[in-house]
């Protein structure tokens, strides 16, 4: 228990460079099972859930390498925001009201021809970043385009009239 108390400097805050070493190869092993545990959601959609999460699980676990808190109840406090990432995950899948409040709604921005301007003027969109979601469809304007949707994840996408 002794060599463990020396290895981590739990409850110290000037920890020597082999405490700091220790210390961050456990939390990358915790932040991996961390990661593994909330799912591929967290890092792969990005919502801004997904990206509050983890930057809060980030600034959390660099805190526990540093001294800044106390180890172990820096890692339960990590453990717990993964949990509660979990759970809000898995009621989001099951009401649509949870879904729209972490998530966001699909925001329309051009249709039949005509684009919502004062959508677009409220989420600051410009015509550049429209026409890029254009092009991304093999299509040089929006002659051919039925809808554009803003994303909750920020991209645009679009839907092309059927032929």
């Amino acid at each position: 228990m002794l060599l463990l108390t020396d290895l981590l400097g739990p409850d110290t805050q000037d920890l020597e460079w082999y405490q700091m070493m220790t210390r961050a190869a456990i939390v990358f092993i915790i932040a991996m099972i961390f990661i593994r545990l909330s799912g591929m959601r967290t890092f792969g959609t990005q919502s801004a859930f997904d990206v509050v999460v983890s930057i809060t699980l980030g600034g959390m676990l660099s805190k526990s390498i540093m001294g800044h808190y106390p180890f172990f109840p820096s890692l339960a406090a990590s453990g717990c925001l993964v949990l509660m990432h979990r759970l809000i995950s898995f009621l989001s899948s099951r009401s649509k009201l949870m879904a729209s409040l972490t998530e966001g709604d699909s925001i329309l921005l051009f249709k039949d021809g005509k684009k919502k301007t004062a959508a677009i003027k409220k989420f600051d969109i410009t015509e550049k970043e429209m026409l890029a979601a254009v092009h991304e469809q093999n299509m040089d304007n929006f002659d051919r385009v039925q809808t554009m949707w803003l994303e909750p994840d920020g991209k645009i996408s679009v839907t092309k009239k059927q032929e």
